[in-house]
């Protein structure tokens, strides 16, 4: 689960979210925008629920897959706390299938793997402080080019914590600006593998920094399960030769929170993609 925080991290952005609500359709009201957006008020038991897809690659040095990560679940983000200048938020997952290939192991995952994640985030701009996850079930294993599968407990446990705080969304913004989202430093450990220890794919403490990020801003009409509205398109480019980085954050001040999210990554060696996430809203039970 490192592979996703960090991969969403790198260009700026959020993954979390938790139990839905309220399903309401937007279809036929398109929301009318204002030209500046400051941070919403949550309240606890606010809630946004997202159809989510990751898809994560690394090579080894001879450009050949060593480690795929792949997810399509639902996940819905609940306000759990409000206390001092910070919101609790809690992830948990659902309809949730996935793989995970690393080196010669490869898992299919069941439908009793789940995430529970946790995070907390400032109220003034809602970046991220803290954030814990837990990924954990039981799996289909196999192993080189074995064609027997055999039952697999499968984990991976992290947290980190960020500083001065991990900004996603650059508020207040404007319609038809740009400016920089601000540097920040991750601290954590992450630990991965299978049958509760026994075989263990990552155990390591990690420190990430995150160099200034040139972003733009512009309104786009986007329709997801949960309706078409007109949204705030927060975008991230970076170029490395023919290699192309980016995030679209579609947020809509009616809801709160974002109401699409996309990701996208390619090593430096062109054709070769290394992320892909992808959000959209479902359901909210935000009320502005």
């Amino acid at each position: 689960m490192k592979r996703k925080i960090v991969g969403i991290f790198v260009c700026m952005l959020l993954t979390a979210t938790v139990v839905s609500a309220t399903n309401f359709n937007k279809k036929n009201n398109i929301q009318t925008a204002v030209s500046t957006v400051d941070v919403p008020e949550w309240e606890v038991g606010d809630s946004w629920t997202y159809n989510e897809m990751y898809n994560q690659t690394w090579y080894d040095k001879n450009g050949d897959i060593f480690f795929q990560w792949y997810h399509n679940c639902t996940n819905t983000y609940t306000v759990t706390a409000e206390i001092g200048d910070t919101y609790t938020v809690e992830v948990i997952s659902s309809n949730d299938e996935g793989s995970l290939r690393y080196g010669s192991y490869r898992l299919k995952f069941t439908p009793s793997v789940k995430f529970i994640e946790t995070f907390e985030c400032r109220k003034t701009d809602l970046a991220y402080i803290r954030y814990a996850h837990q990924e954990k079930g039981f799996a289909s294993l196999s192993y080189g080019k074995i064609g027997l599968s055999i039952p697999a407990q499968y984990y991976d446990i992290w947290e980190a914590s960020f500083a001065p705080g991990l900004v996603y969304l650059p508020f207040p913004f404007t319609a038809g600006s740009n400016g920089i989202i601000p540097i920040c430093a991750e601290d954590g450990h992450e630990n991965m593998g299978l049958y509760w220890g026994l075989i263990n794919f990552i155990y390591t403490d990690f420190h990430f920094f995150f160099l200034p990020l040139n972003y733009t801003c512009e309104m786009a009409e986007i329709t997801v399960p949960a309706g078409t509205y007109n949204a705030y398109n927060v975008s991230t480019d970076i170029y490395f030769g023919s290699s192309h980085n980016y995030t679209r954050i579609y947020y809509v001040p009616e809801v709160g929170y974002y109401v699409k999210y996309i990701d996208h990554k390619d090593s430096r060696d062109p054709g070769k993609p290394t992320e892909d996430y992808k959000y959209e809203l479902v359901s909210t039970t935000y009320k502005p």
